[in-house]
């Protein structure tokens, strides 16, 4: 049997909508699920991020409340505990010697940030973290999410950028742009990458390093300081990769060199490097975002969507018996403000095959 604990960490909660109430509908589904999510028998590996003491009182509300409050209340309790990088990354499994667990928490521009934990292999850091802002009840009474563009709160100081040292010297850099404001909630659940490649530093061989967080678009603020310690198993030593050689021009003059594929547990990496031509200002010259569609030999759609550096990583899950992806090279032209984007790129050349799972 497995106790609420447990249950409450395997709930998904995606959805972004007010949890105190529920109708009678979503009340009986949750009970359902509850149910049966209790009676799975227990999967031990994994350290949950709940206090006990969130335990504590969850389980009390659930014999001493009504239902749909039981629920509102479980889900809540889920949707403010940590995520690990184990439920961002996808095919991670419960239980693994790789993920790197850091809880460590700096203050500085009325936001909290802590780093839950990470997963490295020979040039990529895979980082999840918290950011809770402080200074608001939350997004929405903030006007964050104000329908009203004009009227909305400018949240670019989410943004951030991000370094890693090791004895003093940046030896990785990544940054986080992409990010999701929720209702009811004042923090934001997100991963963010360190491409080590351009520095040469293979992570195998580090074991301690230093984290620093910056406001991308506000460089004179405070910065976040995090000590790591990366005394998992890194996944160079199982990592598979595929040598490759595939060139493409972009309308804007840009060449895009694809030279290699790599798969570990960690995820599924194509490796990228820009070339731009000389006096290239992207201001004025860029044409759009490259992209990189596959189709597997099961028939599956992917993507691989850029992560850091070089490296971009595939963006859902693949059937184990999956052996090759067929990958269109295309480029996805921003249109006017307010205008969404095509979901697949104008392809800019002949596609190209990597083998998996191999």
């Amino acid at each position: 049997m497995r106790d609420l604990y447990e249950v409450f960490n395997d709930f998904n909660m995606e959805e972004e909508k007010d949890l105190e109430v529920m109708n009678d509908l979503e009340k009986q589904k949750w009970k359902k699920k509850l149910r049966k999510e209790i009676k799975k028998p227990v999967k031990t590996g994994r350290k949950v991020a709940v206090s006990a003491g969130c335990l504590g009182i969850a389980a009390g509300l659930f014999f001493t409340m009504s239902d749909s409050e039981v629920m509102a209340k479980a889900r809540k309790v889920v949707e403010d505990s940590y995520r690990s990088i184990a439920i961002w990354i996808i095919g991670t499994p419960r239980e693994n010697d790789y993920v790197q667990e850091v809880y460590g928490k700096d203050t500085a521009n009325g936001r909290e940030v802590t780093i839950v934990d990470m997963i490295a292999d020979e040039d990529l850091l895979q980082i999840s973290y918290k950011d809770r802002d402080l200074t608001i009840e939350n997004f929405e009474a903030a006007g964050y999410l104000d329908e009203d563009m004009e009227k909305r709160t400018d949240s670019t100081k989410y943004s951030l950028d991000a370094q890693l040292l090791v004895d003093g010297e940046i030896v990785g850099e990544g940054w986080i742009n992409s990010y999701s404001l929720r209702f009811n909630t004042n923090a934001i659940d997100n991963t963010f990458s360190i491409y080590t490649g351009d520095y040469g530093c293979d992570l195998s061989e580090v074991e301690e390093a230093e984290l620093i967080l910056k406001e991308r678009y506000y460089p004179d603020t405070e910065e976040w300081r995090f000590h790591l310690n990366l005394q998992k198993r890194n996944l160079k030593n199982t990592t598979r990769e595929q040598e490759l050689d595939e060139t493409y021009t972009m309308p804007d003059g840009r060449i895009i060199h694809i030279y290699k594929y790599a798969e570990n547990e960690g995820g599924r990496k194509l490796y990228v490097k820009t070339e731009r031509p000389e006096g290239w200002d992207p201001n004025e010259d860029w044409s759009g975002i490259l992209d990189l569609t596959g189709v597997t030999d099961k028939y599956r759609k992917v993507k691989f969507k850029h992560e850091a550096g070089d490296v971009y990583l595939i963006d859902r899950n693949i059937d184990s018996d999956t052996k090759s992806i067929a990958i269109t090279p295309g480029v996805i032209p921003l249109g006017e403000p307010g205008e969404s984007l095509p979901e697949d790129g104008t392809p800019i050349g002949e596609s190209f095959t990597i083998q998996v799972n191999n």
